[in-house]
């Protein structure tokens, strides 16, 4: 199929809109690698030629200048470096003009240095371009705004910051970006501080207009920053009414004497220009921030009558987003950087602003009813990891279209200087894929692993906690299928900053979980400095046996002892199996198999083969008056019973009792699977709790597939479940690998929503992928 071909597709492509909220992280990206500031335009720029493409520029965090393409046929994203170690600052973003004959010209500048320039070699084209071209014209010099004029014969305008004195400047080119005139001023304050500098935004109809909107200069200078307009003509200058006010031959303007449209002297605050579009009309209209403190940033819409300014306050928003460690004494570096706004090209009734949702940016879309003169607004992003910020809509792109808004998502950003940042685009992204091969499976683990290993950082609870050693059980089963030794590598650094001693309670079986990981590491390493932690731990435990209680009380740490309650059976018990496999020494068996009947004896229902969690929940009842057995609960012991099963030989005497343990609770978990491959928080009372809950879903998948695996289930009565089961937790993976529905800590059945993730969590969705894996051929 020829290229022409591929790209008419686009007319037969139904466009899914977004009309609800997600996380941020949920929708596509444009770039892995991508930031902007707002005063070099049009950053992204829509284009419908032969193909229907949205065309995007960049800087990264490591200063590369880059142009992307989204196709809106096929979904394929294409990049390419224009200009590599450019410079590292969020200010150099490429703006783009496209040329008659449907090539792109790309502008940039350095924060404070040349212009550069290049054109496509091709049109609609990004995989070529012409070498970069400069022109020196002063060391201020930045930000790039390139217009052209149809009716000025295709003259090319560039408006930037002056490069000798910061004041708004321009070039101009009458033979499409081939020779260019000196850089003149247009608008300028006489006598001002050599520092003063007045931010510029630009907008054009392409054809006869070009409007601009600019400040006094910048609000940490300018305690009363006002904002000004002025529109050109066919070589004039002209106010909002249309008063003349200077032309190509008596620049600069006076800026003393053009009018205010937002006037700061006279309400007493600052501002900072973000934004100017023209109506339905051809009339102007702005969005600006205002800051009555630096804490407290306001956003604000002002649009022309034909008469006058009106002003109308959006909302408040927010403060700062940059985020960086301070004490009390350190200020923010930048305390005017809101999280910013911008106006719908196609309807100036609608802007898209970021402010913060508790402690996160989010992109919201306000609506103006103008006969009412009232706001609505819904979200586009929530719950979202990372702050977002900048939103920007596609020059040109049709309201009808998705993706056209686009917005940063910070990774990291503590000042222009210092960023890692992906750009969004408001469409869905693709989720992956649960197709039941071996690669599919691989896929769905890396990018679970890789998720979690980049969020660690975030996960509160200690290195060694019960939480985090679940997660290293399922990591290390994972590290032993991966091509990478990146992962082996991360498990291996945790177990040596604490020269692999296990956590500090004695006989709690939550503080021996992460020893599961060490054994196994052992395995790999044969290290003997890796297993005598461990080793001595329990060896000291079971030459002196804990007289604590099975009656769990919390209070009391003497109930803690022993494995009192379900969940122990998952922490404990694997490590003695697997010293005993290790040493060959039979104490290890004969102490976890008598302390594991203790919990059986005390805890198993005979009647519904599934674990209480402990004995607190003997009498208490679900709302449908049934017993509450807790999902996650009972995952644990069938996570434990694999464990333990692994590590027995054939012939153990222990072996028969796990077997038919294993069996019984397979028999009932499995009558308890809901219709779209999960299990929730409560066993035995899903309608109070509706929502899938994926800790439990995974430990259970990981059971059944070992269990038929091993030949211990029936393939044909328990392969179609769990195929389900696996299918059901790829769906539960955001598109980013942040694996959703997961309850938090507890110790019985609650609500759990799509965006509550946990690290033991992944350890589960981890041990299930290893067991399909092995079961697929």
């Amino acid at each position: 199929m020829n290229r022409k071909s591929v790209c008419l597709l686009a007319v037969l492509v139904f466009v899914k809109l977004i009309s609800y909220a997600q996380r941020s992280e949920d929708y596509k990206k444009i770039s892995d690698d991508g930031a902007w500031c707002w005063f070099s335009d049009p950053r992204a720029v829509y284009y419908k030629g032969e193909c229907e493409k949205m065309y995007v520029g960049w800087t990264t965090s490591k200063g590369d200048i880059v142009v992307g393409t989204y196709n809106y046929a096929t979904g394929e994203k294409e990049e390419k470096v224009i200009y590599a170690n450019f410079q590292v600052d969020d200010h150099t973003n490429p703006s783009i003009l496209f040329m008659p004959d449907g090539r792109l010209m790309l502008f940039f500048t350095k924060h404070n240095g040349t212009i550069y320039y290049t054109k496509s070699k091709n049109p609609e084209d990004i995989s070529s371009f012409e070498s970069v071209k400069e022109k020196n014209m002063g060391r201020m010099l930045c930000y790039t705004n390139p217009v052209m004029l149809s009716e000025e014969n295709n003259r090319i305008y560039i408006f930037f910051r002056g490069g000798y004195d910061w004041k708004p400047s321009f070039v101009y080119s009458d033979d499409l970006g081939e020779t260019w005139t000196d850089a003149q001023v247009f608008v300028a304050k006489p006598g001002v501080p050599e520092l003063n500098r007045p931010y510029m935004k630009v907008i054009s109809d392409g054809k006869s207009k070009i409007h601009f909107a600019f400040t006094d200069g910048h609000p940490r200078d300018e305690y009363h920053n006002s904002i000004y307009y002025l529109m050109y003509e066919a070589g004039k200058f002209y106010d909002a009414k249309g008063k003349q006010y200077g032309d190509m031959k008596s620049l600069p303007i006076n800026q003393n004497t053009v009018p205010r449209a937002y006037d700061g002297q006279k309400n007493k605050i600052r501002s900072w220009i973000w934004d100017v579009e023209l109506d339905e009309n051809d009339k102007p209209v702005m969005v600006y921030t205002t800051y009555p403190e630096d804490s407290k940033h306001y956003y604000n819409r002002l649009y022309w009558t034909g008469d006058k300014w009106v002003n109308q306050e959006i909302c408040r928003g927010g403060s700062w987003f940059p985020r960086f460690k301070k004490n009390k004494s350190t200020h923010e570096a930048e305390p005017h950087y809101s999280g910013g706004i911008c106006l719908d090209p196609q309807n100036t009734n609608t802007v898209y602003l970021s402010r913060p949702t508790g402690d996160r940016f989010e992109i919201e879309k306000w609506d103006l009813n103008s006969s009412k003169n009232e706001w609505t607004h819904k979200k586009i992003t929530v719950n979202s990891e990372n702050d977002n910020i900048r939103p920007y809509v596609a020059k040109n792109a049709p309201l009808n279209i998705s993706p056209r808004l686009l917005w940063m998502n910070n990774k990291h950003y503590t000042h222009y200087l210092d960023y890692n940042s992906q750009l969004m685009m408001d469409a869905k992204a693709d989720k992956l894929t649960a197709d039941l091969n071996k690669q599919d499976v691989l896929s769905a683990m890396e990018m679970v692993a890789d998720w979690q290993i980049k969020n660690f950082k975030k996960v509160r609870h200690h290195n060694l906690a019960w939480t985090n050693g679940a997660l290293y059980t399922g990591m290390m089963e994972w590290a032993k299928m991966a091509d990478d030794q990146k992962y082996t590598n991360w498990l291996s650094r945790i177990g040596r900053k604490f020269n692999w001693q296990p956590y500090f309670r004695m006989y709690h079986a939550d503080d021996i979980v992460v020893s599961q990981m060490y054994l196994e590491m052992y395995r790999l390493k044969k290290d003997i400095r890796i297993l005598n932690p461990t080793k001595v731990k329990i060896d000291w435990v079971i030459d002196n046996p804990s007289k604590g209680s099975l009656l769990l009380n919390p209070k009391d740490p003497k109930t803690l002892e022993r494995w009192s309650w379900c969940d122990a059976l998952f922490m404990a018990p694997p490590v003695y199996a697997q010293l005993a496999q290790i040493t060959g020494d039979a104490k290890y068996l004969k102490f976890m198999h008598k302390e594991f009947m203790a919990t059986y004896d005390f805890l198993f229902d005979e009647e519904e083969d599934l674990f209480f969690r402990d004995h607190l929940y003997f009498d208490r009842r679900e709302a449908n008056g049934k017993k509450i057995f807790w999902g996650r609960g009972n995952g644990w012991v069938m996570g434990g019973l694999v464990a333990i099963l692994k590590e027995l030989p054939a012939k153990s005497k222990y072996r028969a009792f796990y077997e038919d343990l294993f069996k019984r609770m397979a028999n009932r978990i499995v009558k308890l699977q809901d219709e779209n491959g999960y299990w929730h928080a409560s066993m035995l009372d899903s309608e109070s709790y509706p929502n899938p809950e994926t800790s439990a879903s995974g430990f259970f998948c990981y059971a059944l597939a070992y269990g038929v695996n091993s030949g211990i289930l029936d393939k044909m009565a328990y392969l179609p479940k769990v195929e389900k089961a696996w299918e059901a937790m790829v769906a539960a993976v955001h598109p980013d690998g942040k694996l959703g529905w997961v309850q938090p800590i507890g110790a019985d059945p609650k609500a759990v929503t799509m965006q509550m993730t946990e690290v033991y969590g992944v350890g589960a969705f981890l041990l299930a992928g290893s067991e399909m894996y092995k079961m697929l051929k």
